[in-house]
This record gives C-alpha cells, structure tokens and sequence, in this order.
C-alpha cells in the first residue's frame, strides 16, 4: 500500500518544483517510507501504517482535484472526463476497502461459507482478492491522471491514451452529462 502511494505522493508534492526540492522531498518521502516499513515488519503493528496510508491518499486526493481544476479548463469535455475518471477510481478504491474490512471482520464465517459452496462460486467470496483487484484499478486511475495532468500533455484524447477501465469511467455517468456544446 505504501510502495503505491509513495511515488505518487511524490508526484503531486513536486509538480511544479525545481529539482532540487524533487531531489529532497523524494529523499525525505523515501527515508519516511523506510522507517515505516522496518517499524512495520518489526513490531507488526497496524495502526501507524494505516495511519500513513490514509494521509498519503487524502493528501493524493486534495492535490489531485486542486490540479483538474488548475490544469483544465472549467466546463470543458477534458475536465468532465478527468473527473469522471477520478470519480470511478475513488469509488473502485473505496469498495476494494471496504471488501477488504468486511473480509477481515469475518473471515473464518466466509472461509466456511466458501468451502461450502465450492468452486467456482467460493472465488466471489474471497474479498481479500477483490480488495486487490478494486484498490489495484483504483490506484491506476489516480497514477495515470496525475501522471497526464503533471505531463503537460494536452487534454484533448485522455481516455484514448489510457487502459481500461479508464476509458469508460471517462464516458459513464461517473464524468456526468456531455458538456453544453453551444449555449445561447
């Protein structure tokens, strides 16, 4: 969880900064995720970790919706589909975690309800896999539309240079109506 966010916590911390400030908030971010990851694996504690994890994804998310509305224009198709995009990966993420609570408060009532059920069917039921699955897309989302909006890349094909589901979520009524083409 950490080695994902880190890098991207980076990104949008130094979006516009010179290299030296990249060099040195990457050093510091890197020797911050060291600690934390020895700590971890040290003590097996859950809470500064979770604790980490949860800052780097709101501070992700606060400098992620400052850039789409700094680097897009208001009322453009560009922004109405970056933010569908970021929508769709918000709410994939968000249920990837909750799947991930439900299975770890339950776990040895779905392991039962899974070996009684069998397969194929016991595969829907392993919600630390989909928690895998839901935070992986998530992730992605947000990695690729920071990554187009920090490139300086224009916006006029964003769900075209990026893999699904991307493509969708920029279309679904995650991005909301089409943008008014004329207004009298």
């Amino acid at each position: 969880m950490l080695f994902t966010t880190t890098p991207v916590l980076h990104r949008v911390m130094t979006a516009n900064a010179s290299p030296r400030v990249t060099l040195v908030v990457g050093m510091v971010l890197g020797s911050t995720l060291l600690a934390l990851v020895i700590y971890h694996v040290k003590t097996d504690e859950m809470l500064l970790h979770s604790i980490s994890f949860v800052s780097s994804v709101t501070v992700i998310g606060i400098s992620t919706m400052r850039m789409i509305n700094t680097r897009t224009l208001a009322g453009s198709e560009a922004r109405r589909q970056i933010w569908g995009m970021v929508r769709f990966g918000a709410v994939i993420f968000n249920l990837g975690y909750w799947l991930w609570l439900v299975d770890v408060w339950m776990c040895s009532y779905l392991k039962s309800i899974r070996q009684t059920v069998g397969l194929p069917w016991a595969f829907l039921l392993e919600l630390h896999g989909w928690w895998h699955i839901c935070t992986g897309i998530g992730a992605y989302i947000f990695i690729a539309v920071i990554d187009h909006l920090v490139s300086g890349d224009d916006h006029k094909d964003i769900p075209g240079s990026l893999a699904w589901p991307a493509p969708w979520a920029a279309q679904s009524f995650f991005a909301g109506k089409g943008s008014d083409k004329k207004q009298a």
